[in-house]
């Protein structure tokens, strides 16, 4: 979760709801096209092991902060393999393509558009990334830890 790296390592401008909304309320439905995305580093730039490939990464917030303890956006990124031990807690749903997370047990589980699933923040994951890939997300940091 190449996100989970940018947003703890990165500080980017983001309010607490940005002004191009007129209502509090964002959509992430399946069938709805994602727009303002931005480009996002490279993940060797966040400290973020990629295993194959050149995945690219790229992202908005839609509320909350990227330093935490709360944000919810939409993150994408091109096909490959990263590991990364991740900085805080998330819930996520895929919105499009197919992603392997393999957790630190060596657990592998494969999730495609309208799945659902949470990371724990600490836990070592890896990510192979099969195609195009989107998700929309809420996390979670956890400060006192």
């Amino acid at each position: 979760m190449a996100l989970i790296s940018v947003l703890s390592g990165k500080k980017q401008a983001c309010t607490l709801l940005p002004k191009s909304w007129e209502k509090p309320i964002q959509s992430y439905k399946l069938s709805s096209t994602q727009t303002g995305l931005e480009s996002w580093p490279e993940f060797e730039e966040e400290g973020v092991e990629v295993l194959d490939g050149n995945p690219q990464q790229s992202g908005r917030i839609d509320w909350g902060n990227v330093e935490g303890p709360l944000a919810v956006g939409v993150w994408e990124c091109s096909p490959g393999k990263v590991r990364l031990v991740n900085p805080f807690s998330e819930y996520c749903t895929v919105t499009e393509g197919r992603v392997t997370v393999t957790d630190g047990d060596g657990k592998q589980t494969t999730f495609g558009p309208g799945d659902s699933f949470f990371i724990a923040q600490g836990e070592t994951s890896t990510w192979e990334i099969h195609e195009a890939f989107q998700k929309s997300f809420f996390f979670h940091v956890n400060t006192s830890e």
